[in-house]
Formats: structure tokens, C-alpha cells, sequence
């Protein structure tokens, strides 16, 4: 259900894929519109009744870049950010980046890392040499 904005109608842009800043009320979590990612200005809400379904429609897609927990509880945003599967976990925050950690993600979202000590890990080679004592002949 659309709860505010949609698609461009007047102007030039009326005749593209426009959308001007949109809010999305969705049921279903299996909706594509939740289960793409969209790169625009859409956002979708889903109203839940307990943490655990929170956690669990949070999970429900196989990307994982960041997510944002919402609350005055610090328990609660501790408790809830340890289950959820994203990257990135803010309070009461999002986007912020910051150099000295590492942004990436887990599952479909998870490939490669920026920032941080482990961007570092794309230009390494490691290469183990094992030498047992006794087992090499001259």
C-alpha cells in the first residue's frame, strides 16, 4: 500500500522509471519489493507484534548490507543486533561510516569489504610452507 510518493507524473521526468521519495506499507515479506534490492528513494514498512518476528522478517532475504535498530532499550538493541544477519548494525543511526571499520555485508551482500583492516585482505596472498623434520631426502 502506498503510504506516500510514487512515481513522477509531471515534468520531464514524468515519462521514466522516476520516483520521487516513496514509503511502501507491505504484508508480505516475500514481496519482491522487499526481497530486491531497490537503488532509489523507496522504502518499505512492515509492522510486526514481537522482537522475534521482527528479527525474523529481518533475515528473510538473502542480501545483508546494514540494517538500523530503533530504540531507547540498550538491551534490547544489543540483544536484537546480535540476530540480526546484516554487516552493519546502527542504533538509532544509519549510514554513518566511519574509516577505521570495515563495511560489507553477509550472504548475497557479503562479497569483499571497504574500509578498515580487512580491505587489506584483498591485496594479500598468504602461502603456507610446511616442513616436517625426517620426511625430505637429499
Amino acid at each position: 500500500m502506498l503510504v506516500c510518493g510514487g512515481p513522477i507524473r509531471d515534468g520531464e521526468l514524468a515519462n521514466g522509471a522516476f520516483y520521487q521519495p516513496t514509503l511502501l506499507e507491505v504484508d508480505d515479506s516475500q514481496a519482491d519489493i522487499v526481497q530486491q534490492e531497490i537503488f532509489g528513494p523507496v522504502l518499505t514498512l512492515q509492522v510486526f507484534d514481537t522482537e522475534r518476528e521482527a528479527i525474523d522478517m529481518a533475515n528473510a532475504t538473502e542480501y545483508g548490507l546494514s540494517a538500523s535498530i530503533w530504540t531507547s532499550d540498550l538491551n534490547r538493541s544489543l540483544r536484537v543486533a546480535r540476530e540480526v544477519e546484516a554487516g552493519t548494525i546502527w542504533f538509532n543511526d544509519w549510514a554513518v561510516m566511519r574509516d577505521e571499520f570495515e563495511e560489507g555485508g553477509y550472504k548475497q551482500s557479503g562479497v569483499g569489504r571497504l574500509r578498515g583492516q580487512s580491505t587489506l585482505e584483498d591485496f594479500i596472498e598468504v602461502k603456507h610452507i610446511v616442513l616436517q623434520p625426517g620426511v625430505v631426502e637429499d
